[in-house]
């Protein structure tokens, strides 16, 4: 792993530069075979967000914008986030146009940034595949996401040419056919969606698609549509929030703050299908058509002048000096943090850490490489097609982890550690012996407390208040102090513990 992380930092500190292969493509949106699965995303300091086809010694051989093969060096390289928000549309193509002027690819990207926030505000790490109005072809956008293999595929659009009169929002989302995944996804952001946009009293459009959908193209046997046609094994969803060519839709959705309330409905629907076993509803019989779609294809793009696509300076944007920043550094300079950051440069050392995130960095740490592939868990919650799960599977192994439940055998990937938890993690992976005690006034009566008093003898805490010393055993404990927790045990940084110091 190290001799990876070392080569793809050589290559960031070089300057950037572009060669170009272009490949043949014909208008319209006909069936584009995308590529072998990629290698993470390198992305440009201006925004633009190229697959990663192979990682080489003169650099990254990388998808264009416009689905032809490049070489670049440089740029901010990430190798997996848990969801990717596509902002439909961009560049020549507008999408719907509402009376008020408001283009589809313009409302696409607004609400697309307000959601990126919200969800890193909630703890998750996410992209998105265009963060200006760029156009690039429906492969491209998923060849992204077959990089990244996220656990969620947002493709996220507004709707237009309804004329049916209706007491609620024609919100609509659609699913991959065979994904059974995709279509929960999509009956939870439905319900999520119909909820926030029913509170607004205007007079709605719909169609016969309303609702959670799959429409199977008949010419190919396949979903009619292309994000979610070659993002096989990822839950993809479509959606489209209400309808432009209403006018009365289109005054609403220029509101920001409609912006934000999709937003935060989509986060919400995202949240719960990642956290609940909710089934969502409002689903339809599948639909079938033999239309072919007239845009999205790579036909008459052309790639933006790309120059110097940046040069990824060392550390985090969002990592200040401070208490944990040396072991953050530490940490990424190992490779450890390696597919958790939150966004292009950014750590988001306040989130709270989840379990998934907190196996990766523990079987990194512990074996100072990459588990391989695995084709079964022994987690009902952990599908091995998660990128993250083998390192599951390794921390169960080592005998750290016997998951959250036993009926049936669950891991629990997206809850929270606290801070109890995470020194029982810590005392079984590197085997400390029983501490003298700690002095912490909070933690008798903790099932944690006897590997509390283990961490702070070894010097991996120091608690989290003073006058008394407390250590906060129920609370989350959050990216920046796992790093500081992990870097004294692995003695990258200082273990001198000062109780009522905080770490």
């Amino acid at each position: 792993m190290t001799g990876a992380v070392s080569r793809r930092r050589s290559l960031a500190i070089l300057a950037a530069s572009l060669l170009v292969f272009t490949v043949a493509a014909s208008a319209g949106a006909q069936y584009y075979p995308p590529g072998p699965p990629g290698d993470g995303v390198v992305i440009s300091d201006d925004g633009l967000v190229l697959p990663v086809r192979e990682i080489t010694d003169d650099g990254y051989v990388v998808t264009t914008t416009c689905w032809n093969e490049g070489v670049v060096t440089g740029g901010t390289y990430i190798s997996h986030v848990e969801v990717v928000i596509d902002p439909g549309h961009g560049g020549s193509e507008t999408g719907a146009v509402g009376s008020n002027r408001l283009t589809e690819k313009a409302l696409n990207l607004a609400v697309s940034e307000l959601l990126i926030e919200e969800l890193r505000d909630r703890g998750f790490n996410a992209i998105m595949t265009r963060t200006t109005d760029v156009r690039i072809p429906i492969v491209v956008r998923a060849e992204i996401a077959r990089a990244l293999r996220p656990d969620v595929f947002v493709s996220l659009h507004h709707n237009g040419g309804a004329t049916a009169r209706s007491d609620l929002p024609g919100t609509e989302m659609y699913h991959q056919i065979e994904s059974a995944d995709s279509r929960r996804l999509a009956g939870i952001l439905f319900e999520e969606v119909q909820q926030a946009l029913a509170a607004y009293d205007v007079p709605w459009r719909k169609t016969a698609f309303q609702g959670a959908s799959s429409v199977l193209r008949v010419e190919v046997q396949d979903d009619l549509y292309g994000i979610l046609q070659y993002t096989p094994g990822i839950a993809t969803v479509l959606t489209e929030a209400a309808y432009l060519s209403t006018p009365a839709e289109a005054r609403l959705l220029a509101d920001p703050e409609v912006q934000k309330v999709e937003a935060v409905a989509i986060a919400d629907g995202i949240e719960r299908y990642l956290t609940t076993t909710d089934p969502g509803s409002g689903f339809n019989p599948m639909f079938s058509t033999s239309r072919k779609l007239s845009s999205g294809g790579p036909g008459g793009c052309r790639d933006p002048e790309l120059g110097h696509i940046g040069v990824d300076e060392p550390g985090f944007d969002d990592v200040p000096e401070g208490t944990h920043r040396a072991a953050i550094d530490a940490l990424r300079n190992e490779g450890i943090v390696d597919g958790t950051e939150c966004g292009p440069d950014l750590f988001c050392p306040r989130q709270p850490i989840k379990r998934w995130m907190m196996a990766v960095w523990l079987v990194r740490a512990l074996d100072g490489a990459d588990p391989g592939p695995v084709t079964e868990s022994r987690f009902a919650d952990a599908p091995p097609d998660r990128w993250w799960v083998p390192y599951v599977e390794r921390l169960a192994e080592l005998e750290v982890t016997q998951g959250c439940d036993t009926r049936p055998a669950r891991f629990c990937p997206y809850d929270l550690v606290t801070r109890g938890q995470m020194a029982s993690f810590l005392k079984r992976a590197f085997d400390l012996g029983t501490g003298r005690p700690s002095g912490f006034v909070d933690t008798a009566g903790s099932t944690h407390a006897e590997a509390i008093d283990a961490v702070a003898a070894a010097g991996i805490t120091r608690g989290c208040g003073v006058l008394p010393p407390h250590y906060c055993p129920g609370a989350n404990t959050t990216k920046s102090q796992m790093a500081t927790f992990l870097g004294r045990a692995l003695g990258l940084v200082d273990r001198t513990p000062t109780l009522g110091g905080r770490g």
